[in-house]
């Protein structure tokens, strides 16, 4: 069961307790939780139902990737739906409610479409909504449009203020994190204006929480060193929470700042830049294998996310599977925590960097060339059931366990690189795209107008982050390269592509692999897509909703390539991609009108002797943005005949012309 520890939590403040609600229950959690952090600390680990077959849904993720949990946030005329939790600040008297059940979270009605899961599968609406005709319009549509979307619709106006703002800088920097941070000190000591913007409340993104040793201090003191020197700067602007979410033609980027207190609840930036650094790091991926639902399976990343920034368990007993060595952190950051890690289940068949040493050291049971056959648990996580990587999943032990951390590597956030139209590359040792250095988005005099550095570029490394950080400050702002930044984190040894685990799993089991967790995609589901002709990434995206849902699949992609490849037996990189597009999340109405509401929605323009027109009795005609006198009527007399008065009057004495022209110059 997940529980608030009795220390721990850098970003949160014990001596401020906070009062919320969510489905009408109330809770406590401290200033510096996200809700997510503060229902996790209170045991709540169901927070909504997946969209299709309406399945309990725990959180995943601990940032803007999250899949699950979107609540309704606030209430009447505020109500907003679709939030992340994951993302939201905790405040006094918050008001949150799950979404996509009835009656309520506990008993949903809904769920009856999980066990006839069967019929229901990829495209079933395609096929079943054909027969007979005439019920599509008084039976299938109606029921369609009552099943469809997540959260309410908010009631009445929004009595919130939002606001745009307009600026130039010479060096945008997307992402707060050590790398974003060692861009803006090479381009700020350039003397270029530079902007850096950050997603989260804090700077220096995982690396506080990972811990590696930066200038020979720890992480967390260079991160408060490098932001001092920035702010020292006048030539720097740093924003916290504020999402880049979109990059467009000719250096246009949009982001979104969420602010607190009185005034505007968002500021909509329109930024100018001549350059711009991705820096927006990199999303960890699931591994698919039968039950990766269950509520209490998350990314091993998020697992001690939870763990440091805020103090919470997501569980007693952990069970790390992975490909990788880095998932080892969120192992042996349990351990420390006086949690039990009853065993590290590794796909690769001879584990052995820095981080599985210190494991074996601390009496950690790995378990090497194994894999998970399925989670156990609906509700809650109460077990896994190992089995060979390469078999078709036969148990050969049951684990007793109330949360699984998984992590099947990492993938490079590319979305700002691609919407400007940079062209992306396919890494097989890593098995990442990776953003195309011989084909950048371009200016008009050729130059790149979007440098990745971090892990958006694919460095994953403490020394290879900063590096390219410095280096991509430094070719924004048209300056000298900076001096090497001496980095230390443990080695890792290789990493293992694994897809499907097992990777002989019989479709039984598939089909209770999920890729996408809110769409309710599963293995099974592509590849049936595959063997009815969808070969399209394209195509299989729509036929199945992989990657359509509201985390317009950070998490689900990849695995979904992957997959699809597997299936039409070609490699990841033949599949393709699907298109990136903005915004990297979602942007409410609010923000995107700002103060064009009401009487501003469409400011009306007058020419210069509009006042001598009102005088003198002038209907208005619009004409684009202006108002021009259409006709002037006398008492008693009609809008025909006024015109036609008008007309013989100028026919058969004088009239004066005004030149369009002339009027808008005036």
């Amino acid at each position: 069961m997940s529980t608030r520890l009795s220390r721990g939590g850098r970003l949160i403040d014990r001596s401020r307790p906070l009062r919320f609600t969510f489905d009408g229950h109330h809770y406590r959690g401290f200033a510096g939780d996200t809700l997510a952090s503060a229902l996790l600390a209170n045991g709540q680990t169901v927070v909504g139902r997946s969209f299709k077959y309406h399945r309990p849904r725990g959180l995943v993720a601990s940032g803007q990737e999250e899949p699950n949990g979107l609540v309704n946030l606030g209430a009447g005329h505020r109500m907003e739906p679709n939030q992340r939790a994951t993302v939201t600040p905790l405040t006094e008297g918050l008001t949150a409610l799950s979404q996509n059940r009835w009656p309520n979270l506990d008993l949903d009605v809904g769920a009856v479409n999980s066990a006839f899961g069967r019929f229901l599968p990829a495209g079933f609406y395609y096929k079943t909504f054909m027969w007979p005709r005439a019920a599509w319009k008084h039976v299938y549509e109606p029921f369609i449009r009552r099943s469809a979307g997540l959260g309410r619709v908010p009631e009445g106006r929004d009595p919130d203020l939002y606001e745009h703002f307009n600026v130039h800088v010479d060096v945008l920097i997307a992402g707060g994190g050590i790398a974003g941070l060692a861009a803006a000190l090479a381009a700020g000591r350039s003397g270029q204006r530079v902007l850096l913007l950050e997603q989260n409340g804090w700077w220096g993104g995982r690396a506080a929480v990972d811990g590696p040793e930066i200038d020979g201090t720890p992480a967390a003191y260079w991160i408060e060193q490098a932001v001092k020197a920035l702010e020292a700067l006048p030539n720097v602007r740093l924003r916290l929470n504020t999402q880049v979410s979109g990059v467009y033609d000719h250096g246009y980027v949009l982001a979104c700042e969420q602010l607190d207190g009185v005034g505007p609840r968002q500021r909509l930036w329109r930024i100018r830049a001549g350059k711009i650094v991705s820096a927006i790091g990199a999303i960890e991926r699931p591994l698919a294998f039968a039950g990766n639902d269950v509520p209490g399976v998350m990314l091993a990343s998020a697992v001690r996310d939870y763990l440091a920034n805020w103090g919470v368990s997501v569980g007693d007993r952990v069970v790390v599977v992975t490909n990788n060595d880095d998932a080892y952190r969120t192992a042996l950051a349990v351990h420390r925590a006086g949690l039990l890690v009853p065993v590290i289940v590794d796909a690769r068949p001879r584990p052995d960097g820095e981080l599985v040493r210190m494991a074996r050291d601390l009496g950690i049971r790995i378990e090497a060339g194994r894999g998970i056959a399925k989670v156990k648990g609906r509700r809650g996580v109460t077990g896994v059931t190992l089995c060979a990587l390469v078999g078709e999943g036969a148990g050969i032990e049951d684990i007793a366990c109330d949360a699984v951390a998984m992590s099947g590597g990492w993938t490079p956030s590319v979305h700002l690189w691609s919407h400007a139209g940079g062209a992306l590359a396919w890494d097989d040792d890593r098995a990442m795209f990776l953003p195309n250095p011989e084909r950048p988005p371009r200016q008009h005099d050729g130059s790149a107008m979007v440098i990745p550095a971090g892990g958006s570029a694919g460095e994953l490394r403490t020394a290879g982050v900063l590096a390219s950080g410095l280096s991509a400050g430094a070719q924004a702002a048209g300056g000298e390269a900076e001096p090497h930044i001496a980095a230390r984190d443990a080695e890792e040894g290789p990493f293992l592509p694994v897809w499907v685990m097992p990777q002989g799993a019989k479709t039984s089991l598939k089909r209770k692999m999920w890729l996408d967790f809110q769409n309710d995609v599963k293995v099974s589901d592509v590849e049936l897509a595959a063997r009815e002709g969808f070969q399209s990434v394209e195509h299989v995206k729509r036929y199945t909703t992989l990657g359509m849902a509201t985390d317009q699949g950070k998490t689900s992609n990849l695995n979904g390539l992957a997959v699809l490849g597997q299936t039409l037996h070609v490699p990841i990189p033949a599949v393709g991609t699907t298109t990136f597009r903005p915004p990297y999340t979602p942007l409410t109405m609010g923000t995107i009108a700002g103060v064009a509401k009401g009487p501003l929605f469409q400011p009306i323009r007058k020419t210069a002797i509009h006042q001598w027109h009102e005088r003198h009795g002038a209907t208005w005609e619009p004409v684009g943005l202006w108002r021009r006198p259409f006709a002037y009527i006398r008492p008693g007399e009609h809008v025909e005949n006024a015109v036609n008065r008008e007309v013989l009057a100028v026919r058969n004495s004088v009239g004066c012309w005004m030149p369009r022209r002339s009027a808008r110059s005036s």
